[in-house]
């Protein structure tokens, strides 16, 4: 599959007028020479990758899941979630206390708006196009496969260094304690 292909992934801040208005699987890499903080930059380096990210637009298309959810902060998205909190940044306190969803937590504007920035001069992406219903199963079958350092369901190698930062973030978010 052409997806993690050298020549598939273009800079992320330069993607939203060619992604396609269909479903498919996408890719999130870190730029060459990009820096990732630690122990994340060591982690990649040890698996000789920089691959962080495989998802799926399987419910949403590419622009909506890719772009809107997960390189623009405009939704719900599991890697901008991911990445915030592996950059630093954590939920309002409190912010989704009493509500049922609390893993859907979001960082303040400003630090969304810093997010996006940070990605898009850091990041490279790639996509492909499939058949709605192939969908979950090619993204599970290249996450078992790659690994990718992000990626925390269905991936052999998921990062416990990483499910604590989201656990933190859940708890902050929920108004449970505090950093």
């Amino acid at each position: 599959m052409s997806l993690l292909d050298d020549s598939s992934f273009r800079p992320a801040g330069e993607i939203d007028a060619i992604v396609p208005n269909e479903f498919g699987v996408y890719a999130i890499r870190l730029r060459r020479g990009a820096g990732f903080p630690e122990p994340f930059q060591s982690l990649l380096a040890a698996r000789v990758t920089r691959l962080l990210y495989i998802g799926q637009a399987e419910k949403q298309t590419l622009p909506k899941r890719l772009l809107g959810n997960e390189l623009r902060a405009r939704g719900n998205g599991t890697f901008l979630r991911s990445i915030g909190a592996v950059l630093g940044y954590r939920p309002v306190f409190g912010a989704m206390a009493g509500r049922a969803r609390v893993q859907n937590y979001r960082f303040a504007p400003a630090d969304r708006a810093a997010i996006v920035a940070w990605m898009n001069v850091n990041l490279e992406v790639s996509w492909s196009v499939l058949s709605q219903p192939t969908v979950h199963e090619t993204e599970v079958a290249l996450i078992r496969e790659h690994t990718p350092l992000l990626n925390l369901q269905d991936n052999p190698r998921a990062l416990p260094e990483l499910e604590a930062l989201r656990l933190e973030c859940r708890a902050i978010a929920a108004g449970v304690s505090g950093s």
